[in-house]
């Protein structure tokens, strides 16, 4: 199934401006986090996925908005997009004159970074892998979440990993847990993207109460003058906050 989703955005307010594209894979293999619903976004079809991403990938226009980095996303991990579509990634970013292109994938695939650096590296494209921890509170990471990083620490995961995914919102959570994740993260990654949770079909609910206290706290304000974290709510519909949005 090939779900009709907004595939482009060029984010120009964060510190390390970005085009990003969601595209669609081939299946994601862990497939098990409660909080995901993109993992219908997937074909068993290359030429299905081929297709589609094609087309977003022709939306990319780096050096004509003086872009310099592409943010790939997708319904898994990067090594579950087709090779094809790898390719059609590599061959935008020559292009469009692209410098660091962002790839996200599960922690089970960190031993295939080294062979996607070499990939670009030919291109002379640099990369970023960013994965997604969400929480470094391991009994609501495992037992709740369900993201399969049973045991494996910051220092594992920054072996492998520049830039992660954080995220806040859900019922259970507290601004205290959030600010033990925030100075973990900063103390082992370059990067966080921290993601305003939102309500999925059969996953955690939405605590709007603890994002509102959230968003009045002075802790907010200081994150958003922290040009090493991007924050995200695809639910601020009106821009409330000034944070960016999911795609």
């Amino acid at each position: 199934m090939i779900h009709d989703l907004v595939r482009y955005q060029f984010d120009n307010k964060s510190a390390l401006p970005r085009e990003n594209v969601l595209l669609v894979s081939l299946g994601c293999s862990w497939g098990k986090c409660a909080f995901c619903d993109y993992q219908d976004d997937k074909s068993s079809s290359v030429l299905a996925c081929d297709a589609v991403n094609k087309k977003v990938l022709k939306q990319v226009r780096g050096k004509d908005i003086g872009s310099s980095c592409l943010d790939v996303t997708c319904s898994a991990s990067y090594t579950e997009l087709p090779f094809t579509t790898m390719n059609y990634i590599r061959e935008t970013c020559a292009e469009k004159d692209i410098k660091t292109v962002i790839l996200e994938g599960h922690y089970i695939y960190r031993d295939s970074n080294p062979f996607f650096v070499d990939f670009f590296k030919a291109y002379n494209i640099d990369v970023l892998f960013r994965c997604g921890v969400e929480t470094f509170d391991e009994k609501l990471r495992e037992d709740y979440l369900h993201k399969g990083l049973p045991g494996v620490t910051p220092e594992e995961l920054s072996a492998h990993y520049q830039w992660i995914n954080l995220m806040y919102g859900m019922q259970g959570q507290t601004i205290d847990q959030l600010k033990k994740d925030i100075e973990i993260g900063l103390a082992h990654f370059k990067r966080i993207n921290l993601s305003i949770y939102t309500t999925v079909p059969g996953g955690p609910l939405r605590d709007v109460a603890a994002i509102t206290d959230f968003y009045s706290s002075d802790f907010y304000k200081e994150l958003l003058d922290n040009p090493r974290i991007d924050i995200f709510d695809e639910w601020d519909e009106g821009n409330d906050h000034n944070v960016g949005h999911d795609i």
